[in-house]
Formats: structure tokens, C-alpha cells, sequence
């Protein structure tokens, strides 16, 4: 049993931490498997509406839970680091940039360190690595979104495998059939195999896959491509329609409480782009959507190995995005010489094709609207809660997962690690409502560079500052997400005492997250900083030297 200790805490969400006795000490414990989508849109699977085939993440959904009202924290770092933590990225410098998580934090695999075989593949992007914290085994790109074998050099050192630089050496495919989702999917078994499956294992294991899928650039296998070369033929307002039907059709949304979006920027219509530019987005889109297939047909294959290995049936697995579909642009030019999506190539989908996969909300990745922090979280545990194939509409948030882990496992969160002062937990474990306990009421709150966001039950404060990062000028909107959840209708003007609660509200949590913060919002940049001016000063020092002489 773990030597971690009980620390019982109140989170930001005013809820306490609940430390629940579902798992039965005579039961195995649970495998955890977590997979985290890079720059997935609301409705890019299939079970959500999208037009990608998902049918292995289609299914986890079918016979697991699909929660409809999750969050993530708008982008890459502060998400992951929410995910590692079960903190507000804040605490941890990760509001930004990478920030370093031994500030007040500990992660998952910590937590489960010596109970648990900890493995990872994908992407980290969080500080310091992944074997310093925890992980036992190791094979990813820290920062870069690397699909085919990079074309630069930087790239390629970012590749690490077990703590070293990962080499051609390594690939267990040829270089020209090399790619990267296919050789996470690959160590992912590999790693199972060597320290699980081989070794006979009694311990249970933890795997946190991060895929890089299908964060841009548009990179994808020339034939899952040409499965959807044609379906973006009719344009993206269609798309967009088709997807909100579906959603519909599914019961996922009411048309009545959510209607669809209108178009943030209207010479972004259909009927208002080129010949070219049509042809850019039809061929932009097929390309994300492959990405999309990609990523779930490689964890077809692992799901598969579970199967065959007869671990599956004891592994809780989530699945869920960091972020919403990303804007970010490049002009809508088609490549020269070469296909889009092969390798070299860097195209991306632009506010235009992130308004498709965020369907039916506003926004995109970086922003606080439902675009930019919703996403599906898919949970899936045969032995534990058999196949329920069930909606959930209880709201949960990224940092609820560290907190759900730690139930599963039936461990508890200590008040100190390894000599770190741990800040409180901010999530809220999610196993009672997993186990078909009722929808509780919770509080969310968020703060990404210009904007904030606070959400009360039904209610949803946002800000979106015009002065930049991390302002308090900007007024603040109010929406009924019962109401419509596509962010149409403020109300802000009816209900002045609710957003002046709302606004105090939002301010002392700030201020407590903050505060945690504020020793070192990203120690290892300012070392880094500090490091680089010492040598500069030597340097300069030096040269002034030889120069008298």
C-alpha cells in the first residue's frame, strides 16, 4: 500500500475532496489508461457528431459514459498540467508556458509510484520531464507537434526515449513509413510488453498516451486522406449544419438549449472564399479528419493488445482533448509541388475549418468560449461499472481527473512530497457520478492571457479583456448554458446583481491561485533566463578582458 498520506482540503470549486472506499481492497486494483487529443474539435468524432470514423472511440463511448459538460483550460500546457496535477494551472506557473510542476504539485504518476507500473508515449509539454516525475518509461516530443519524421533537426532532438535522443535506430518501422502516431501506439505496447505482460506483473499499470493528433501542421498517410477527400466537397457551412444535425439526432444536444453558432467573422462563409480557397479547406479539412481516423485506429490497435493480453476488461480508460480546435492561421494557399498532408508540408485548418470542428459553439482553441474548453471526455471500465453506454451531463473540468485517479486506486492526496508543500486539490473526484450517483452543482473558474470565465450551475460569467493579457478592464457577459450553450444571448444587462457576485467570485479565486503561484510563475524559464545572462556576462567580461590586453 502507498505510503501517501490522507490530507483532507477544500478545492476552488468549494467542494471537499472526497476520498470514497468503491475500490474493495480485495478487488485489483485498476489499470488507468488516459489519452489526451491534441487540438481536438467538440465534434470531431464520430460519436459526437463528426465526420471522422471513430468506431474504436465510438464504441468506449457506446459502452462506457460519455460526458457532454466537460472542460479543459483552452490550451496545451495549462491543460496537461491541470490533467498531471489535478491543480489550477496557475499554482504551477502553467497558466502560460510550461511552468514547473514541483511548485506546490505532484502528478499522477507520483501518486502512484510504487503501487503502479507508470508508463508514457506523446507529448508533455509540462516541466521538469517525464522521468522526473514519476514515469518509469518514457518515449515522445516534449513540445513539438511532429507527424512524419521531421525534416528539421530541432525537431528531431526534441524525439526522447527513455531520457535520450530517440534515432532512426529506434524506429520500428522505415524511416519512410514512419509515423509518429503509429510508433506512439507502438511503444505504448512496447512498453506494456517489457514491464507488464513479460515480467508477469502483479502491480497494475498507468499509461498517460498524449498524441499529438491532429494539432497542426496537417500531416496525414496519403490514403486516410483520400477517405475524405469528397466529404468537404459541399462546403463548411454544410459541414457545420451536418455535424450540429447529428448531434441532434444523437442526443447530445437540445435544439432547444443550443442552437447553432453563427459564424464569428462573416467573409469566413463559404460562398465568400475563391475557387482556390474552397479547394484549400475541402483538402485542410480531409487532411484533419484523417488525422483524427488515424488517432483512432492506432488505439484500435492498443485496445486490441489490452484484448489479447486480458488486461482490458480491468483498465478505466479516459480519453478527451486539451483544448478546442485550433484558429490559428497560415493563408489559405495550396502547398506547390506536393499534396497536402504529406511530409514537409505545414498547412493548417484556420479559424475556418476550427468554426466546423467546434461545432455548435463560438470560439476556438485560447479562448474561454464553449469552442475553446469544451471537449467529450469518454470513460470506459468494464469490470468496475460494466456497459452502461450512457450520456452524463454532470460538468467536470481536466483538473477532476488527478482526484478520480487517486479514488480508483484508493490512495489519498498527502499535504507534503519528496519535501514539497503541496497547494489543495482544485479538482473534484468524479467516481460518485461514474458510479450513477446524482448531477452535483459545480464551480469552474479559468483565466487564459485576455480572458476569464467563471461558471456557476447553469450560469457563465465571461470576460475578454481589450487591453491584452490578464487585465481586469473588459465587461463581463453572462450566459444561461441551459439555455443556450451556444453563447448567443447575454445577459448580462437583466442580471447585474448575479454578475457582480459572479465577477467578486471569480477575483478571490484569482487571487488565491495566484498567490500560489507567484514565487516562480515558470521557475525553469527564469533559471534558464538567469543562466543564459550569467554566461552572457561572463562572456561579455571575458572579451572586455582581452580586449584591454
Amino acid at each position: 500500500m502507498s505510503k501517501i498520506v490522507l490530507s483532507l482540503s477544500m478545492g476552488l470549486l468549494f467542494f471537499p475532496i472526497a476520498i470514497y472506499a468503491q475500490v474493495a481492497k480485495q478487488q485489483p486494483k485498476p489499470n488507468i489508461l488516459i489519452i489526451l487529443a491534441d487540438d481536438m474539435g467538440y465534434t470531431d468524432l464520430g460519436c459526437m457528431g463528426g465526420d471522422a470514423e471513430t468506431p474504436n472511440l465510438d464504441l468506449l463511448a457506446k459502452k462506457g459514459i460519455l460526458f457532454t459538460n466537460f472542460y479543459n483550460n483552452a490550451k496545451c500546457a495549462p491543460s496537461r498540467a491541470s490533467l498531471m496535477t489535478g491543480q489550477s494551472p496557475q499554482r504551477t506557473g502553467a497558466d502560460h508556458k510550461a511552468g514547473n510542476v514541483t511548485q506546490g504539485a505532484m502528478t499522477i504518476a507520483e501518486a502512484l509510484k510504487g503501487d503502479y507500473t507508470t508508463l508514457m508515449v506523446g507529448k508533455w509539454h509540462i516541466k521538469p520531464a517525464p522521468l522526473q516525475l514519476g514515469f518509469q518509461r518514457y518515449f515522445g516530443a516534449g513540445l513539438s507537434a511532429i507527424h512524419w519524421w521531421p525534416t528539421d533537426e530541432k525537431q528531431v532532438r526534441d524525439i526522447q526515449l527513455d531520457g535520450r535522443t530517440y534515432t532512426d535506430k529506434d524506429m520500428t518501422v522505415p524511416v519512410e513509413k514512419w509515423y509518429m502516431e503509429t510508433e506512439h501506439a507502438n511503444y505504448a505496447m512496447k512498453f506494456l510488453q517489457e514491464e507488464v505482460v513479460s515480467k508477469g506483473a502483479t502491480k497494475p499499470f498507468f499509461m498517460y498516451y498524449a498524441s499529438h493528433l491532429p494539432h497542426w501542421p496537417l500531416q496525414a498517410p496519403r490514403a486516410d486522406v483520400e477517405r475524405y477527400i469528397n466529404v468537404f466537397k459541399s462546403g463548411t457551412d454544410a459541414a457545420r449544419k451536418r455535424r450540429y444535425d447529428r448531434m441532434v439526432k444523437l442526443g447530445i444536444i437540445n435544439p432547444k438549449t443550443c442552437s447553432l453558432s453563427p459564424i464569428d467573422d462573416k467573409s469566413n462563409s463559404w460562398d465568400s472564399f475563391t475557387a482556390e480557397e474552397k479547394e484549400y479547406y475541402q483538402q485542410a479539412m480531409a487532411v484533419h479528419t484523417a488525422m483524427v481516423y488515424r488517432l483512432d485506429q492506432e488505439l484500435g490497435r492498443l485496445f486490441d493488445y489490452l484484448k489479447k493480453n486480458r488486461l482490458f476488461d480491468n483498465t478505466a480508460i479516459f480519453f478527451m482533448s486539451d483544448n478546442g480546435a485550433s484558429a490559428e492561421g497560415v493563408p489559405a494557399k495550396l502547398p506547390i509541388e506536393m499534396q497536402m498532408g504529406d511530409r514537409g508540408t505545414e498547412k493548417r485548418i484556420n479559424d475556418v475549418g476550427a468554426a466546423v470542428c467546434n461545432t455548435p459553439f463560438r470560439g476556438h482553441k485560447s479562448t474561454l468560449f464553449e469552442g475553446g474548453i469544451g471537449t467529450p471526455m469518454i470513460f470506459h471500465w468494464p469490470k468496475g461499472i460494466g456497459n452502461p453506454g450512457m450520456l452524463s451531463k454532470q460538468a467536470g473540468a481536466i483538473c477532476d481527473i488527478f482526484p478520480t485517479v487517486l479514488d480508483l486506486a484508493n490512495l489519498h492526496y498527502p499535504s507534503e512530497y519528496e519535501g514539497r508543500k503541496l497547494n489543495k486539490l482544485d479538482g473534484q473526484s468524479l467516481l460518485p457520478q461514474i458510479k450513477k450517483a446524482p448531477i452535483v452543482e459545480r464551480k469552474l473558474l479559468w483565466n487564459y492571457e485576455k480572458y476569464a470565465a467563471e461558471i456557476q450551475g447553469n450560469w457563465k460569467a465571461l470576460r475578454v479583456s481589450p487591453r491584452g493579457k490578464e487585465t481586469t478592464a473588459g465587461a463581463w457577459q453572462l450566459y444561461d448554458l441551459s439555455k443556450e450553450r451556444a453563447e448567443t444571448n447575454d445577459l448580462a444587462s437583466t442580471h447585474p446583481e448575479l454578475i457582480q457576485a459572479l465577477s467578486k467570485s471569480w477575483e478571490e479565486w484569482y487571487q488565491d491561485v495566484s498567490k500560489s503561484g507567484e514565487s516562480d510563475s515558470d521557475d525553469n524559464d527564469v533559471k534558464d533566463k538567469k543562466n543564459k545572462k550569467e554566461k552572457k556576462d561572463k562572456k561579455d567580461k571575458g572579451a572586455r578582458k582581452q580586449k584591454s590586453e
